[in-house]
């Protein structure tokens, strides 16, 4: 399993060179989120 650090850092190879502080902030928030209701989901079926 990749790290936190190694998936940030894949996720900002594909974003756009001209890409703001507030557009890779809000990718982080959403793959947080969407790793958050994997676990949560995870956790409720087993």
């Amino acid at each position: 399993m990749n790290t936190a650090k190694e998936q940030v850092r894949k996720m900002l190879d594909q974003l756009p060179d001209d890409a703001s502080f507030e557009d890779i902030q809000y990718h982080i928030y959403v793959r947080e989120k969407i790793e958050h209701g994997l676990k949560d989901i995870q956790e409720a079926v087993f």
